[in-house]
């Protein structure tokens, strides 16, 4: 990746002072201003608090693969894993005129 001048020495003094590389400097910025898609109807209360919990971990770029990474991977996953389930309930119970 081509870098303006002057920017690869700014990345070094912000990875230096979060104490990071400058890789995940990098990754760090590139995902607190591109975080992952949050599905847009999440209206189940617990999914959503797991999405917030989720981002609120990632906003302080946690290192790859360190605990507070791994509980927002989990957090999302648990969240999207209730979504599904819960769209796939609303679905059935359509199908099956129950409320």
């Amino acid at each position: 990746m081509r870098l303006p001048d002057g920017l690869r020495d700014r990345i070094r003094l912000a990875a230096e002072a979060n104490h990071r590389s400058m890789n995940a400097e990098v990754v760090a910025l590139l995902e607190e201003n591109y975080p992952a898609p949050v599905p847009e109807n999440v209206t189940d209360p617990a999914a959503r608090l797991l999405f917030w919990l989720a981002k609120r971990i990632r906003r302080r770029t946690p290192k790859p693969g360190s605990a507070r990474e791994r509980q927002a991977a989990l957090y999302e996953s648990i969240a999207s894993d209730i979504t599904a389930r819960m769209e796939a309930i609303h679905q059935s119970n359509q199908k099956g005129g129950n409320g």
